[in-house]
């Protein structure tokens, strides 16, 4: 579930778990060109990634940089944005590109209970296919910014 502040200076939200209890903290950076966020520890603040999103070029994608101080990203998103079908890619020396998620929305036409909880509590819904090792809760995280960022309510 994802909470947002009501009166906050910036964009910030909180990704929850079943229970409520907050994983992570997303913020859009402020005095941004780009739009980029930071992802934060929910328990004590500390930055773990920043995500800017390259939104000008002909073929949409996120780049994520881990809190190293690295200057290449470590993960690359890429895809259809609109149609809310992206890959979530791993940068590794030496082996390039490797792919370690994908995302897609589920169709609110895949059946009539799908469209009527769709209509009524305007919930969407996502199958995510994470690889064996992976850090479901940073890729659920991830997914979760990719769909603030290209949010259909924002005109994306």
């Amino acid at each position: 579930m994802l909470a947002a502040a009501t009166f906050s200076m910036g964009n910030k939200r909180q990704l929850l778990d079943c229970n409520k209890v907050p994983i992570c903290m997303m913020e859009q950076k402020m005095m941004s060109l780009h739009g980029s966020w930071i992802m934060s520890r929910a328990d004590n603040g500390m930055k773990v990634a920043e995500i800017k999103p390259a939104l000008a070029s002909l073929t949409p994608s996120i780049k994520v940089y881990l809190n190293d101080g690295d200057k290449e990203p470590d993960f690359l998103i890429q895809g259809d944005f609109r149609s809310k079908r992206f890959v979530i890619s791993q940068r590794t020396p030496g082996r390039g590109d490797v792919k370690i998620a994908s995302v897609q929305k589920e169709s609110k036409y895949a059946n009539s209970t799908a469209f009527l909880m769709s209509v009524m509590t305007d919930a969407q819904k996502y199958l995510l296919t994470i690889d064996p090792g992976v850090d479901a809760a940073f890729v659920t995280a991830l997914a979760t910014l990719c769909d603030e960022i290209f949010n259909d309510k924002q005109g994306a």
